[in-house]
């Protein structure tokens, strides 16, 4: 699988849990996060509530890789950023990662991470049901932006091989001089002494 798809949704599903239908739960009958309306557009139109608490977790997955990470296009964003929005999406529907995706556009990497999980934070706590889930979200927005920013550094030790490969020829070229500097030296003397020559030779042309 591209990506971080298989990491990031093995995260989702143990945050989002087993079976549940609360009444303070606007979702109503949800399993490992799908609600009975995601369910019902995925798997079976005429799905109940009984279906949701039977079914499977590639079912869930399918639902969570088409109606969230695809959606999203997470497999285009940076590592840890693609996680922090894709929880946020199925937290709170995948039109917020999108709005502050494009509000935070200038920035990248662990500032963006913070910025959107503050501005989730954020979201979160002006809702009628904070009360209620506040202490289970908060504890989850902090989760993920604390392995958002792990995805994001492993992804700065990779990228930066480049840099360490320039490093290591600067280093050869370095130890090559080093070891060969008597040869080199007497080489240039030499050029300079033919040079020198040359051009002595090309400005007395013709002359005795």
């Amino acid at each position: 699988m591209k990506g971080n798809f298989n990491d990031c949704v093995t995260r989702v599903l143990k945050d989002e849990g087993g079976y549940s239908n609360l009444a303070a739960d606007p979702g109503g009958p949800t399993n490992f996060g799908i609600t009975l309306q995601d369910y019902c557009l995925y798997i079976n139109p005429k799905g109940t509530a009984k279906d949701v608490k039977n079914m499977n977790v590639e079912q869930a997955k399918t639902i969570y890789k088409e109606r969230y990470w695809d959606a999203l296009h997470c497999d285009d964003l940076a590592p840890g950023v693609d996680y922090t929005c894709f929880d946020y999406g199925v937290n709170s529907g995948i039109g917020r990662p999108r709005k502050v995706l494009q509000r935070f556009k200038s920035l990248s990497g662990i500032p963006l991470i913070d910025a959107i999980n503050n501005e989730r934070m954020s979201f979160l706590q002006g809702l009628k049901t904070y009360s209620t889930f506040g202490k289970g979200w908060s504890k989850r927005v902090e989760g993920v932006r604390a392995y958002s920013k792990v995805l994001a550094s492993q992804n700065k030790v990779a990228g930066p091989a480049t840099g360490g490969a320039v490093a290591g020829i600067g280093a050869a070229i370095s130890q090559y001089f080093h070891t060969h500097q008597v040869s080199i030296i007497i080489g240039s003397l030499l050029i300079a002494i033919v040079a020198g020559a040359a051009i002595h030779l090309y400005k007395n042309k013709g002359k005795f």
